[in-house]
């Protein structure tokens, strides 16, 4: 059943503004064009598009290579078949045949010649100094040049073409959760973590550019937080015994925390990826015996994202100048497998790449089964999309009406 629709059984928490409410909510908007209009005044470097640069915390739906830098994280894609339709077929630590739904993002607010910021990690890691490839990574001139990509895909391809990285940073780690016990699992950068090094790029640009400049960076730029699905599969798929309705105030509760931090940290445009249809990805659909989708975990999602589009109107009710847009991928995660037909996808249940049943028995390796068209799949392996599902769901976010983007859509967010 559509989160829209169901959520009306969830009454108390029901999302409705009043008429006050859409005047405070204008009030909001408006204190953020007033930040865009000091930006454009006082920095002509930051003032050539309506977002600087793109920020992404979350898990692997988003994850661009974080944990093939971590030596303990269990979940990564740095091996074939991962990346096979990617820029020279290269296995890049994206859980995705290509370009996943960070690099798709990206382009929502930088434009189509860009896939996602690089992982934080990567320029941790750098033989460089940590300042100077954060200056690379953050950089604002317009004249850039970009290199072009090799759109040849080819799996036996040698060549060095790279993607262009767009300006910004990507935390996301796979298995991240959005309370820390559940990122343990994987090993994976918790949310906790992903904040402290947010917390260290901030002060080392503020030390850096000075204060008032990354204050206006980090108003300006789009912050993108996709978490919370790994908390629900964990809970069905162990069968906690904890009460149900007691687990999804902790995961609130923790949201509520990590959107004050962001906010404290001067981040203003939030764009909020809902928890998807989670009870029927291939991942789940193997634990169920019938092979159906889970409804405990879709009911949870429900109340979770309920909760959450609550949570995100009181704020920027209370905290000045915030701006967001809750993307609501429950309901096109639910169409694209109910109206399969609509964009030509024949398979809706397995994985393309991974071995048993569903093809979910494992995550996708070298020696996994392989479908021959990607487009034809909606799950690439266990969890993620394929490229071409992943470009179909930001899509929607990007141009869609409020039934897939509210009360803004991210094109609208990013041009702020």
């Amino acid at each position: 059943m559509l989160y829209s629709k169901k959520r009306a059984d969830f009454a108390n928490n029901k999302f409705k503004l009043t008429s006050n409410k859409l005047l405070v909510m204008t009030r909001s908007l408006i204190d953020v064009l007033v930040v865009a209009v000091c930006l454009m005044i006082f920095s002509p470097s930051l003032s050539h598009a309506g977002t600087p640069a793109v920020f992404i915390l979350g898990d692997s739906l988003y994850d661009v290579g974080t944990n093939s830098f971590i030596p303990r994280a269990l979940a990564k894609a740095n091996f074939p078949f991962y990346g096979i339709d990617f820029f020279n077929s290269t296995p890049n630590g994206r859980f995705s045949n290509g370009l996943n739904l960070a690099d798709f993002t990206a382009k929502v607010a930088l434009g189509e010649s860009v896939t996602s910021p690089p992982p934080f990690q990567s320029l941790y890691n750098t033989g460089n100094t940590f300042s100077a490839s954060l200056a690379k990574a953050i950089d604002f001139d317009p004249m850039r040049p970009w290199e072009t990509p090799n759109k040849d895909f080819n799996f036996a391809s040698i060549g060095m073409d790279k993607e262009n990285p767009a300006r910004g940073i990507n935390f996301a780690s796979s298995g991240a959760g959005i309370i820390d016990k559940t990122s343990a699992i994987d090993q994976s950068v918790a949310i906790t973590q992903q904040l402290s090094q947010l917390m260290f790029v901030h002060g080392n640009l503020t030390a850096t550019m000075g204060a008032w400049k990354t204050q206006f960076l980090f108003a300006k730029s789009t912050f993108f937080l996709c978490v919370g699905n790994n908390d629900i599969n964990f809970f069905v798929m162990t069968r906690q015994k904890m009460d149900q309705e007691a687990y999804i105030e902790e995961l609130i509760d923790s949201y509520n925390s990590t959107l004050r931090v962001l906010y404290n940290l001067g981040v203003r445009k939030f764009g909020i990826f809902g928890i998807p249809y989670v009870g029927c990805v291939p991942l789940v659909r193997v634990t169920v015996v019938s092979g159906e989708c889970s409804e405990r975990a879709n009911d949870m999602a429900i109340q979770l994202n309920s909760k959450l589009e609550q949570l995100l109107c009181d704020m920027m009710i209370n905290f000045k100048g915030m701006v967001y847009s809750f993307a609501n991928s429950y309901d096109v995660l639910y169409e694209l497998m109910e109206q399969s037909e609509r964009y030509n996808f024949t398979n809706t249940i397995d994985a393309c790449c991974g071995l048993g049943r569903f093809n979910a028995m494992t995550n996708c390796n070298p020696v996994a089964n392989l479908c021959k068209n990607r487009k034809e799949y909606i799950f690439w392996d266990i969890a993620h999309p394929t490229q071409y599902a992943a470009s179909i769901i930001i899509n929607k976010f990007q141009f869609g009406g409020t039934n897939y983007a509210r009360p803004i859509n991210w094109s609208k967010l990013a041009s702020l």
